[in-house]
């Protein structure tokens, strides 16, 4: 039997553990508060409910908060502007993306359905997540997020007899590896937010003078700027920028371009992993993106 004919035959909510923990923002919380408890509890979005409709009201994420520096025009030495958008509740948040002329549609998923139609809803969005709402009943129930690395992880656990298992990256063709997007440590933290939101990509690496990878700068890394004495000057470098990251940042994890799916599927099963930087000789030439 292949993968997908797997994924057909396996539930979202099979694939749930036992116990674990959702973040959830009702959308009369402020913006401000919402983007601390991003930081507090270590994650990149959060579902948003109405208490009102007693509905699934969409997702607030790291990429409204990108989107909200670069739309607000301001100088940031009068931060008045900011400081009332980053104080309005987040159902505000919809006026918000149709004035900077970016739609996020609102989709979810029955948690009931297959992991096969959550991985095609998921690709061809181009979401990073997908909320499994259960709406049988009067008022729907926000019960988990679906994402490409928790498939990825499903497969790598129970599936291991990968026809491509033994294939590499060059035979495969995975991986991107031209118009790639990098930065230097200089480079000023504005510039990388555009990259993320006009190439939309989320994550930059970041090279030396002599063209060798030497870090990475992701899209999560943006709520350092809300920490308490974190510069809120758009125009620092990406080394100043990266300064305040958490001793807990997960690292970097880096491949060869031969290398096997049997391999990255093992780092997949065994550990959280976003992204791999294909490299060599030190030097990055691609990125292999879940």
């Amino acid at each position: 039997m292949s993968v997908s004919d797997r994924l057909r035959e396996t539930t979202c909510y099979s694939m749930l553990p036992a116990s674990s923990k959702l973040v959830v923002f009702e959308t009369r919380m402020k913006v401000r508060h919402a983007l601390t408890a991003l930081v507090q509890h270590g994650v990149q979005s959060a579902p948003l409910w109405d208490a009102v409709t007693q509905q699934f009201a969409g997702m607030f994420t790291v990429t409204d908060f990108i989107n909200l520096l670069l739309y607000v025009p301001f100088s940031w030495h009068l931060t008045s502007k900011f400081n009332l958008e980053i104080d309005t509740p987040l159902r505000s948040l919809a006026a918000l993306q149709f004035k900077s002329g970016v739609g996020v549609p609102i989709i979810s998923l029955h948690p009931m359905k297959s992991l096969y139609e959550a991985s095609q809803m998921l690709v061809e969005n181009r979401l990073f997540r997908l909320p499994l709402v259960d709406d049988t009943h009067n008022a729907e129930v926000i019960v988990s997020i679906v994402t490409e690395f928790k498939v990825l992880r499903h497969i790598a656990e129970n599936y291991h007899d990968i026809p491509v298992s033994r294939k590499t990256l060059r035979e495969l063709g995975l991986g991107t590896y031209t118009n790639l997007k990098t930065a230097k440590a200089e480079t000023p933290l504005i510039d990388v937010l555009n990259m993320f939101v006009k190439d939309k990509i989320s994550a930059v690496p970041i090279q030396d003078e002599n063209g060798l990878f030497i870090d990475i700068y992701e899209k999560y890394d943006v709520l350092l700027l809300t920490k308490e004495g974190s510069s809120t000057d758009l125009s620092i470098p990406l080394s100043e920028a990266l300064a305040g990251r958490s001793t807990e940042f997960a690292g970097i994890h880096t491949c060869s371009v031969d290398e096997t799916m049997g391999n990255i599927m093992d780092t997949i099963r065994k550990m959280t992993v976003h992204r791999f930087i294909v490299l060599e000789d030190e030097v990055c030439k691609g990125i292999l993106s879940l």
